[in-house]
């Protein structure tokens, strides 16, 4: 049996999906401490201008457990995020089929990162077809028994993670060459869910 972990990701790049869908079970870290700079709250879009990060405001805490990480809503950061991908994806092949699904999450208000990125994980594994069992680690393990540790494998700062090359039509093709690592929604928006 396959089994694989990761960390929370707001927008994964496609490959975090493709590896997930790839196993028998998935577990997704609950207790480990939240670190900056990452995919938990960031994802990286291709707009008219190049690529530019999404990034969810989160509030400045003593506590580092990734469960208790409040996203601060003090900043209009939903709307902005959701008027930026509007305008970069407007035009891809399957936008308006799909954003119906996504326009509602950024009308829900949660107060901690970790729920929100789980909302949105349960709909991008229904919109991709990821069937397979996911679970929440009940507690914090360095070492993996008899799982693939992807906790931090998928990292802005690892533009090389890419195992396989998947290469689609982005939107600005005509503008930019192929950038890779982008969101899921890139994939999502252009090509479809088939992977």
């Amino acid at each position: 049996m396959v089994q694989k972990i990761f960390s929370i990701a707001y927008f994964p790049p496609i490959d975090y999906l493709i590896e997930m869908k790839n196993a028998d079970r998935v577990f997704v870290e609950a207790h480990e401490n939240y670190q900056k700079q990452t995919y938990r709250n960031r994802a990286t879009i291709l707009t008219g201008n190049g690529t530019h990060n999404l990034i969810i405001p989160v509030v400045r805490s003593e506590k580092k457990d990734i469960k208790e990480i409040r996203i601060d809503n003090g900043v209009a950061w939903q709307r902005n995020h959701w008027k930026t991908i509007e305008s970069a994806y407007n035009n891809s092949p399957y936008f308006l089929y799909y954003r119906d699904f996504f326009e509602c999450l950024f009308q829900k208000k949660q107060l901690f990162l970790f729920d929100y990125n789980m909302d949105l994980l349960h709909l991008l594994r229904k919109l991709f077809s990821i069937t397979n069992e996911m679970c929440i680690t009940e507690t914090y393990e360095i070492e993996q028994k008899n799982r693939e540790d992807f906790r931090d494998f998928f990292l802005p700062k690892n533009a090389d993670f890419r195992q396989k090359k998947i290469e689609y039509r982005q939107v600005f093709a005509e503008k930019f060459q192929f950038v890779k690592n982008l969101t899921c929604l890139d994939y999502l928006f252009t090509t479809g869910s088939s992977f």
